[in-house]
């Protein structure tokens, strides 16, 4: 970052703009519902006594809150928004923007401006984030991309090294930059409860005018009037003459609306030279509180919402826009199916609707934990609800790709087969090997109702592991359960199926694309064809791995080798060692708690880290696709009952998979100890290394972050992670990639996981890390974390930081966190692969895949260079087209003409980039 000498504006020529508004948390230490009654009779007051805008805290869904109890009040609020007396948005919700990824920003931004164009309204054109715990460097990209001129931030800046003026250039990785306001260290309240006296306005207006002294850069303040949940300020008329007579001809002060300040700012602004500041936002020490360690709070809900939107992003949007670029032209045409099935016209509609319900979860004290109990327990409902609508999703979606028809299906009564394969590659390259499979074998049919008094008749079959005609599976589990074939036109087919879990390994998928297998093909070991787009491919029975695990017994010590990596197992000494070429890695893995007295905000470690004990480890699995050890883990002299000195059990299966790079671990444990932090720990090679990590839109750095000596809080030695932290030095390197949003540590020869983080209380104002109360002090015994816990990570090594080494990073992601998956249509009659999105270029990602909002017949495909390079990559369409695409911003606005090309699109893209199109059939 670039700091240069900025001599403040002079405050006898300041124009300062009084923007009233609400901060409106919508649940923290109330649920929701019971600060909507507040907002309620909030909103009323505003549309019963219009005086002037009035900025509903940059999220449009108050709106939304309001009128589910006020429904006859929405002309006027139509009215108030349209003629700018009320102003809502960008956002659809004021989120954390640390912990979502940036396509979950993407569809915030998205929804925020869906609600406000039922209104016929539009946001202000400002990037408003007053109360977010950091801000990601991405967020200028964002921003740009859906026309947003300014931010206003508060939190993350004003640290060492950050320029002391209220307005800089965000500069992105991509180089687009943000004209960025920053707020003083008293936030967006500084502005709060303005006195109508002269002599009190005159004392604030001292106070004012001696910090925007210090920190004006434009001859324009803003004056944000407002604090969390406050109402409008009835007298505000008067108070604002009040504050004018005060400064007398040294300003010119004036209520207006947030649109109208930033117009403003941006004119004075561009007659000026400002510092710049890059990367991403997360230190205020010294400044204002920064609050950068909720990232573990409630770790299991944090884990829950990546997974939630990784299933969005990978395993539901790529499959409706896949049957869009599949659809006839009779299927794009029909708007509504007769027979009440969902299609193309109706998924858009219902997966905008299944995300704005996981980003009601996103505020920042939601999303962060640092809410009262009962706000967790209704978060994790919301993610119950949230998942089963993505299962839902996926299903119809699916059921449009396969052109599987549910209602024929049922009224065929078709034989139910539990060999009827389909695959489903979630990643947008080819890929082949090991699958993760669930065979359906009907046993009996089960009905409800007065027919259900019979006795079931169960068949008994040999087990399917012995009739599959697969070269090479392995067996992983099998339940008996239930499985209903749905149809709108009909009452579920209930039937009770035993349930075989298993890895096969599977010929080649296409990119994005769909493998369905049948009987016949399976059991003849012939191909699987689409006749339209692909040539054969071999079935799975001719399928083997080119390098098949190794393993090798010397007493106690086991050895499994896949060809690129050595997973040795002492079990007498209970110690685990992991090889790779000339790498050698003993001791391999570890998990510790320390004692934490802090509260859901700030931890506050007490003492040394103690270590579980391994007391027991085994191998459960030994190929021949998968080897697995499993070790127990215990705290040593430690009661079963919760409290402090409770006692946590652990349970790892580290597995070792044919022809994987990555060692995989999979967590299951159980807690009763409080106050508390604990953490698996990989213990690598690597030594005074950088650090790099996984967030919104790529890579990033990791400098440690320092604090003036006075700064009033302490700098947490954590950090947050998307999928993937990473320690390498100029000769080599090693990546721990974990299944959701994480708070990572890395050091010399040690990457840190923290599985969990328990405390029981909302607030402290005690603790030498932050004196004072960040939140309403109370008791949060939810937030110990009681109970059950799992969580899933690997250990990827490597060369040092490269271009490769971020694609490889990539691909391991995709392979730990998506793999090839695939179960049972038993009433399906499909067969062959259908290709879907294949994306080429080693310094590409593919961030989204889904359908367009704007063009009912288009998809958008919008990918992010990771690299510091220019570079060309390529999509590959499903087939020859000839297709048409349109560059488009990220909102999708067109930037450029539409292309018509074949069956692939070769794009150039600056380092960092973040590329947008629109592609339909032409």
């Amino acid at each position: 970052m670039t700091a240069p000498v900025v001599q403040p504006a002079a405050t006898e020529h300041l124009r300062v703009y009084v923007v009233p508004h609400t901060h409106w948390d919508r649940e923290w230490y109330h649920v929701a519902p019971r600060f909507r009654q507040r907002l309620v009779a909030l909103v009323d007051a505003l549309l019963a006594t219009p005086a002037g805008p009035f900025l509903l805290d940059g999220q449009a869904i108050t709106l939304r809150d309001y009128l589910a109890v006020r429904p006859t009040a929405e002309p006027a609020l139509r009215e108030a928004l349209q003629r700018g007396a009320l102003e809502a948005g960008p956002w659809f919700v004021l989120a954390d923007n640390l912990i979502p990824s940036g396509e979950a920003i993407v569809r915030n931004l998205e929804a925020g401006r869906r609600v406000l164009a039922q209104f016929g309204a539009h946001a202000p054109p400002v990037a408003y984030c007053p109360d977010s715990f950091g801000h990601p460097a991405a967020m200028p990209t964002l921003a740009a991309g859906f026309g947003l001129r300014v931010a206003v931030v508060w939190r993350g800046v004003g640290g060492i090294g950050h320029p002391s003026t209220d307005l800089f250039g965000w500069e992105a990785a991509d180089g687009t930059t943000l004209l960025t306001h920053h707020l003083p260290p008293d936030g967006y309240e500084f502005g709060s409860a303005l006195p109508t006296r002269l002599a009190e306005a005159a004392e604030r207006w001292s106070r004012l005018a001696a910090l925007w002294h210090e920190r004006t850069s434009s001859g324009i303040s803003l004056l944000l009037n407002g604090a969390d949940h406050h109402a409008r300020q009835p007298d505000l008329p008067l108070a604002v003459g009040a504050l004018q007579e005060a400064a007398g001809t040294s300003a010119h002060i004036e209520h207006v609306s947030l649109t109208t300040w930033a117009e403003q700012v941006q004119a004075a602004a561009a007659q000026r030279s400002l510092p710049t500041v890059s990367g991403e936002l997360r230190n205020s020490y010294g400044y204002t509180w920064t609050l950068a360690s909720t990232y573990a709070t409630r770790a299991h809900q944090k884990r829950r919402n990546a997974r939630l939107e990784r299933g969005f992003l990978r395993d539901v949007e790529p499959w409706i826009a896949l049957a869009r670029l599949h659809a006839t032209p009779s299927a794009r045409a029909l708007s509504v199916d007769a027979s009440a099935r969902i299609n193309n016209a109706q998924l858009l509609s219902l997966l905008n609707r299944a995300w704005e319900d996981l980003l009601a979860t996103h505020p920042h004290d939601t999303l962060c934990g640092c809410s009262i109990d009962a706000v967790g327990r209704a978060m994790e409902l919301q993610q119950d609800l949230v998942a089963e609508q993505g299962k839902g999703l996926r299903e119809a979606a699916l059921n449009l790709v396969l052109s599987h028809d549910p209602v024929a299906a049922r009224i065929g009564q078709p034989d139910l087969d539990w060999r009827r394969l389909v695959l489903r590659n979630r990643a947008p390259r080819t890929r082949g090997g090991i699958a993760e499979v669930t065979l359906y074998e009907t046993r009996a049919h089960v009905p409800v109702g007065p027919g259900s008094v019979q006795p079931t008749v169960i068949e008994r079959n040999a087990p399917v592991a012995t009739r599959l005609g697969v070269r090479l599976h392995q067996r992983l589990a099998v339940r008996d359960r239930f499985l209903r074939r749905e149809s709108p036109q009909h009452y579920p087919d209930n039937d009770l199926v035993r349930a075989h879990r298993l890895l096969l390994w599977v010929p080649p998928v296409p990119a994005y694309g769909i493998d369905a297998w049948d009987a016949a093909n399976w059991q003849s070991g012939g191909a699987a064809v689409n006749s339209e787009t692909n040539p054969p491919v071999p079935a799975a029975g001719d399928s083997v791995p080119p390098y098949p695990l190794v393993v090798e017994r010397h007493g106690t010590r086991t050895t499994f080798n896949n060809g690129r990596l050595s997973l040795s197992l002492d079990a007498a000494r209970r110690t685990l060692s992991l090889g790779v070429d000339d790498r050698a890695l003993h001791g391999l893995l570890a998990l510790e708690t320390r004692h934490d007295a802090g509260d859901t905000y700030t931890p506050s470690p007490r003492g040394a880290a103690e270590s579980l004990q391994c007391i027991r480890a085994k191998v459960v699995a030994a190929g021949p696709l998968r080897a697995t050890v499993r070790l127990w883990w215990r705290t040593p002299a430690a009661t079963r009952r919760a409290g402090p000195r409770g006692g946590v059990q652990v349970v790892t299966d580290l597995s070792l998979d044919a022809m994987s790079p990555v060692l995989q671990c999979r967590v299951r444990g159980e807690s009763q100890r409080t106050d508390h932090r604990l953490q698996l720990v990989w213990r690598t090679d690597v030594m005074a290394g950088s650090t790099w990590a996984d967030a919104a839109f790529g890579p990033l750095r990791r400098e440690p972050v320092l604090a003036p000596a006075q700064a009033g809080e302490g700098v947490p030695t954590t950090m947050p992670m998307h999928r993937w932290a990473m320690h390498a030095n100029p000769m080599f390197g090693a990546t721990m990639i974990a299944d959701g949003l994480a708070e990572a540590e890395v050091a010399d020869g040690r990457l840190a996981l923290t599985l969990l983080r328990a405390t029981g209380q909302l607030s402290r104002n005690n603790l030498p890390e932050r004196p004072g109360h960040a939140g309403w002090p109370e008791p949060t015994p939810d937030a110990q974390c009681l109970g059950a816990f799992e969580a899933r990570t690997a250990l990827f090594l490597h060369g040092p930081m490269s271009d490769d080494v971020l694609a490889r990073v990539r691909d391991a992601c995709d392979d730990v966190l998506l793999p090839l998956v695939g179960e049972s249509w038993r009433d399906l009659h499909r067969r062959g692969a259908i290709r879907g999105l294949h994306l080429t270029g080693e310094a590409f990602e593919l961030a989204a895949f889904t359908a367009s909002a704007s063009d009912t017949d288009a998809v958008i495909v919008r990918v992010v260079n990771n690299t510091s390079r220019h570079a060309w990559g390529t999509l590959h369409f499903p087939n020859d087209g000839p297709w048409e695409v349109i560059p488009c911003r990220l909102d999708e606005t067109p930037i450029s003409a539409a292309q018509v090309v074949g069956g692939a699109f070769s794009f150039e893209g600056a380092p960092r980039a973040v590329l947008t199109v629109r592609v339909k059939r032409a």
